[in-house]
């Protein structure tokens, strides 16, 4: 999947770490956001976050789902049946959030000549891909009409959703000339032990209050759990997800030496 040109476009040397805020679900993902300003100033080192989803239940949106007043009205309405709504700066449409959800977010600076989302796709999802298959799983990346979040670079196994990603890219392509140096957010969402059901159902009834056709099939949705014996199967959903974290850490980081990244565990 990820190609000798994809490979040029990585740094010579990132971090990987745990960043989180468990208990502040919208400053747990606007860290990303923090994160990226930082790391498009040069002020931090190119950046691979993992992070869980905040212990609150409920879904995450994009900024576009709650630009319209009806889409802040069905944010607002949620949040008073006691579910948390945080709001992403990457596109797409909403997605599972609570315990048991693991998030890795690549954070690099913007490059100054020309690449595509495509290529940051697939540096993303490649060694998220060849991790699946070592745990014996027939994993790649496609659409899935009807999954959360769909786009053509879900991680699909047998057939269904156990990744969903998104991107952004913020800033100028001037980088540290900049007024405001520019970064790119590559983001993945990966559910480890979830009600996928429930989880869905949350997801459609946003959208149905807030006017909208769109509704997601959970049928189409797997965990990791679900798929693997691994470590994480019949513990606490936060710790499960810690441990799936974890295990693919070491996969990435051996990933990267690989293509000659100088990798750093903070």
């Amino acid at each position: 999947m990820v190609t000798m040109e994809d490979v040029r476009w990585l740094p010579d040397a990132l971090e990987i770490r745990w960043l989180e805020a468990l208990d502040e679900p919208q400053r747990n993902v606007d860290w990303d956001a923090e994160w990226g300003r930082m790391v498009g100033a040069g002020t931090c080192p190119p950046l691979i976050r993992l992070w869980r989803a905040a212990h609150a239940p409920g879904i995450g949106v994009s900024r576009k789902d709650v630009a319209h007043p009806a889409g802040e009205a069905a944010r607002r309405q949620l949040m008073e049946e006691g579910l948390s709504v945080v709001v992403r700066d990457t596109g797409g449409t909403a997605v599972p959030q609570g315990d048991g959800v693991l998030h890795v977010s690549y954070i690099f600076p913007r490059p100054r000549a020309r690449a595509t989302t495509d290529t940051f796709y697939r540096l993303l999802c490649g060694p998220m891909v060849d991790w699946l298959q070592t745990l014996g799983l027939m994993a790649g990346t496609g659409a899935l009409p009807g999954s959360y979040c769909d786009g053509t670079y879900n991680v699909l196994v047998s057939g269904r959703k156990l990744v969903g990603t998104a991107q952004a890219w913020r800033g100028g392509l001037a980088g540290l000339s900049s007024r405001h140096p520019g970064y790119v957010l590559v983001h993945a969402c990966i559910t480890v032990t979830a009600d996928m059901a429930t989880m869905s159902g949350w997801i459609n009834r946003f959208y149905m209050l807030s006017g909208q056709s769109y509704r997601v099939d959970p049928a189409l949705a797997v965990t990791l759990d679900e798929l693997s014996a691994g470590p994480w199967r019949g513990t606490d959903a936060a710790e499960a997800a810690r441990m799936a974290g974890e295990r693919y850490a070491e996969h990435l980081t051996a990933w990267l030496t690989s293509q000659g990244v100088r990798v750093v565990r903070a």
